[in-house]
């Protein structure tokens, strides 16, 4: 007996060699894992922090809702970048706007530098925002509805993007408003895009961008990152967002611009673009009439309106499918305007609007120069 109660430990190991050391191994994984989540959740947490805190007006709800209430009351606001939440900072001032523009113009980036002088005599906003596409411009409608500021004359801006395919949409920017594109959608009784390609998984991605952190910290300190309110319209080194929604950029900005680097970029951009194609999405160019229609009864006169390009892009692109892509747009937005009983004014073409290459900042941003050039050129608007 003695000699079996000694030997079954001994089977016991025999049988499986492996089995005391198993736990361990086990136990071994798990901190090296743990100890992989720690380290990533440190590293994204650090990317993510410094990206926050140097983006305040792209991140920051506290921030941006600053910044609108010192617009909203009449101030400027001087910024360092440019390249912020514009479609958040228009949300929140419009929420928080004590009178109703007569005039409102919304677009893209294009115009940005349109200030009041566009409308003289007239209570005028700029509510342009970076990269916009069709949706935006159903997203503004239903912010400026449900806000009680729907405007006397609504001018909308057509860019050769604005009836694009989904799938070649910048996803960053066009989802912020995704739920008010969605609600105005069904008030207007058009299609929505799905919930899982309205959702503004970008920008969480963008939060997370080690480069987009890197670049931020090469720009300087926290507080200069940041923003200030101002009486001013220009700074040396500050770009000033005005209470009627302008961008006007720093002087030193301006001084980096010149003649021939423009024309450089002019003519690189056009190259790129000889060899590409627009992809006009059909529907949506009916959806533009149904917009309308609704502006109308609400007793808004709208007016659709196309900025034109740098001359030697223009130039440069003559003789192309994309040369005949964009003259199509500039047609259906024609034809649109006419059957919706819309304003129409503007176009690609700069020398028939009076701009020339002086007037620009690149191969298709104009600056308020030109784009008064263009709206005064519209006939019943002013």
């Amino acid at each position: 007996m003695s000699m079996q109660s000694s030997s079954a430990p001994l089977n016991l190991l025999s049988g499986d060699p492996t089995a005391a050391t198993q736990p361990a191994r086990r136990r071994s994984a798990w901190r090296l894992g743990a100890l992989f989540v720690g380290v990533a959740a440190l590293v994204f947490g650090s990317i993510g922090t410094v990206n926050y805190r140097y983006n305040p007006l792209t991140y920051d709800g506290d921030q941006q809702q600053a910044v609108a209430a010192t617009l909203a009351g009449g101030g400027n606001v001087a910024i360092a970048d440019p390249n912020i939440d514009w479609r958040t900072l228009r949300s929140k001032h419009l929420s928080q706007m004590k009178e109703t523009p007569d005039v409102i113009l919304f677009g893209g980036s294009r115009w940005q530098e349109a200030s009041a002088a566009v409308a003289p005599n007239k209570r005028f906003y700029n509510a342009f925002v970076t990269n916009d596409f069709f949706e935006d411009i159903v997203a503004l409608t239903g912010q400026l509805y449900t806000t009680g500021h729907l405007p006397k004359t609504l001018i909308l801006s057509v860019r050769f993007f604005s009836f694009d395919y989904l799938d070649r949409h910048d996803q960053l920017w066009w989802t912020l408003t995704s739920p008010e594109y969605k609600q105005m959608s069904e008030r207007l009784g058009i299609p929505a895009h799905s919930w899982t390609d309205s959702v503004p998984v970008s920008q969480y991605s963008h939060l997370l961008s080690a480069d987009s952190a890197l670049k931020s910290l090469q720009r300087g300190s926290v507080e200069e990152a940041g923003w200030r309110p101002t009486t001013a319209v220009s700074d040396p080194q500050m770009n000033i967002i005005g209470s009627d929604g302008a961008l006007r950029f720093s002087e030193a900005h301006l001084k980096t611009l010149t003649p021939e680097g423009v024309e450089k970029d002019a003519l690189e951009t056009a190259a790129q673009h000889r060899t590409a194609r627009i992809h006009i999405k059909r529907e949506l160019v009916g959806q533009l009439g149904t917009l309308i229609g609704f502006l109308k009864k609400q007793g808004v006169q709208v007016v659709l309106v196309q900025t034109p390009f740098h001359p030697a892009y223009f130039k440069a692109i003559q003789g192309t499918p994309y040369y005949d892509d964009i003259r199509q747009v500039e047609a259906d937005t024609r034809s649109v305007a006419a059957a919706s009983g819309a304003l129409v004014g503007g176009g690609f073409d700069s020398l028939a609007l009076g701009c020339t290459a002086a007037d620009y900042r690149d191969f298709n941003h104009a600056s308020d120069h030109c784009l008064t050039q263009v709206l005064r050129s519209i006939p019943g608007l002013n």
